[in-house]
């Protein structure tokens, strides 16, 4: 009769478990594997947004704004089409009308240091109205025909995406009327500026109710000679209050008229020291104001006074 250990008593109602089987592996599943192309591709779909179109969009138009910018410029209107606006270069520049079908159109057009009785003639120059394509015209072809008008010095054009036009413009300014003589030989006024240049397309009485200090000169070389009698005169404003207009004389000086119709002749060499004495005169004797008709400043050191003749009864 075999030996039993005490570790291998068998209890009564107790089975012995079986031994653990050892569990076999499951067979991993076959997957794809992406390329890092495609895996690249797949997150950029995902994360990109409709935000980032809409900027593509408008890099895409901010791009093409330059390159019509770019184009060449084309020749000034003539002045008698100037008046009519120009049409929208729809044909020109298919670009223009795609991007105005996106939104890109004129809605506001800014006109910036012009007087505003220069604004029809301004207006009539820029040739464009609003609700035009943003992109459908020539900003130095604007440059060109705002710049041939005549009270114009400088002119700045400005294209403001999505839809602003800016015009800014610097104007001559106007330093005296001119009177001269029509070819019918009738008396005609016009602007000139401090240089003695004639300002056109500018009205003179409209200016003189503007600027009632505006001087009224005369002579045929007095556009050329203006500048220096205008500064002699601004440094003396006791004696420019009580001036209305100036005379050019043979080419060679200035009477002045004063606005109580006395005449002030001046000479030829000494414009300044002529001025400044009768300023002097003002001062000490109110010789602008006294009722006299010719004040002679002609001789060196020697003043001349002619009164009014005295009516005989």
């Amino acid at each position: 009769m075999p030996r039993l250990s005490a570790s291998s008593t068998i209890r009564p109602g107790i089975s012995r478990p079986a031994p653990a089987r050892p569990r076999g592996k499951k067979a991993a599943v076959a997957q794809d594997r992406l390329t890092a192309r495609k895996l690249f591709f797949r997150r950029v779909r995902r994360s990109l947004k409709p935000g980032l179109w809409v900027l593509a969009i408008s890099a895409i138009l901010l791009i093409a704004s330059e390159l019509v910018r770019s184009l060449p410029a084309a020749s000034p209107a003539p002045a008698a089409a100037m008046a009519v606006p120009a049409t929208p270069h729809h044909t020109r520049f298919g670009l223009a009308g795609i991007a105005a079908d996106f939104g890109l159109r004129i809605t506001r057009i800014d006109i910036v240091g012009a007087d505003p009785s220069d604004l029809a003639a301004l207006q009539a120059a820029i040739g464009v109205q609003r609700g035009a394509p943003a992109l459908g015209f020539s900003l130095a072809a604007i440059q060109s025909r705002v710049a041939a008008l005549g009270p114009i010095q400088s002119v700045t054009v400005q294209r403001q995406l999505p839809g602003t036009l800016i015009v800014q413009v610097s104007e001559r300014a106007a330093s005296a009327i001119w009177q001269t003589t029509g070819a019918d030989g009738s008396p005609q006024f016009v602007l000139i500026d401090k240089a003695g240049n004639i300002i056109a397309d500018q009205d003179a009485a409209s200016a003189k109710r503007r600027e009632p200090a505006l001087l009224l000169l005369s002579g045929a070389d007095a556009p050329q000679n203006a500048a220096s009698l205008l500064t002699q005169l601004n440094a003396a404003p006791a004696v420019l209050a009580h001036v209305a207009a100036a005379e050019r004389v043979d080419g060679l000086r200035w009477n002045l008229v004063l606005k109580n119709q006395t005449i002030v002749k001046l000479p030829s060499d000494d414009l300044a020291g002529a001025i400044a004495e009768l300023a002097s005169l003002q001062s000490s004797l109110r010789m602008l104001d006294r009722p006299v008709e010719v004040i002679d400043l002609r001789l060196p050191g020697r003043l001349v006074v002619r009164p009014y003749p005295v009516a005989h009864t």
